[in-house]
């Protein structure tokens, strides 16, 4: 039976990932038909998550997707990030480590490259802004500390939050990591505002300087 007509006759959930990616691409190539290129798609991430940070190039390297088949895909997993996020409870307040965790580990557990984001936090707790201040390369980023404290200093915030990704998976913090946080912290007693923590996000799984090594921060 074909991916549509299963579709209408069973409902969508019954349709396995593979077929759900061929009503995407409608037609296969020249060399396979489309359940075989759709498999071909899947074959390209080591889980389903990762579709959620495949681009066109990635789909491009693959024979027989086109510009068109390509930015079908893409379209279709941003529709469902964003319905995705519409669900999400607007979080106003932290107060705890792991509550930074869940609010990004689906946005950041499965980047490819190290992301670095800053939440600027009033007295009470209160979310004042989330900003992503560097994208660097799979291992590293090079951070002035300055620009991690701008944004807080404009709309005066009591403290920030520090987040980078990990993309091997592991949170284990680095030697550089240990560094950075040491100058961030370094830098808000100057400033007077309060490196509250630095929170490494891996694959399932989170580091906190707060609650691991309290006494660095």
């Amino acid at each position: 039976m074909k991916p549509r007509e299963k579709l209408i006759q069973h409902g969508v959930r019954a349709l396995e990932d593979y077929e759900l990616i061929a009503i995407l691409l409608r037609t296969g190539n020249t060399k396979e038909d489309v359940l075989l290129l759709a498999k071909k798609v899947l074959s390209q991430l080591d889980n389903l998550e990762d579709m959620l940070h495949i681009t066109v190039e990635d789909l491009l390297t693959i024979y027989g997707i086109s510009d068109a088949k390509a930015t079908t895909i893409i379209a279709a997993v941003e529709l469902g990030r964003r319905l995705s996020d519409r669900k999400k409870p607007v979080r106003k307040i932290i107060t705890e480590s792991s509550e930074v965790y869940h609010l990004l580990k689906e946005d950041m557990s499965y980047l490819r490259k190290e992301h670095l984001i800053v939440l600027c936090l009033d007295i009470k707790g209160n979310l004042l802004k989330n900003e992503t201040i560097y994208m660097g390369t799979t291992s590293s980023i090079q951070v002035s500390v300055k620009d991690l404290f701008k944004s807080a200093v404009r709309i005066g915030a009591f403290g920030i939050i520090v987040v980078h990704n990990h993309p091997s998976g592991d949170s284990t913090p680095s030697q550089a990591d240990d560094k950075l946080t040491k100058l961030i912290k370094n830098a808000g007693e100057v400033l007077s505002i309060e490196l509250i923590d630095h929170i490494i996000i891996g694959r399932n799984e989170f580091f906190s300087y707060r609650r691991q090594r309290r006494e660095e921060i």
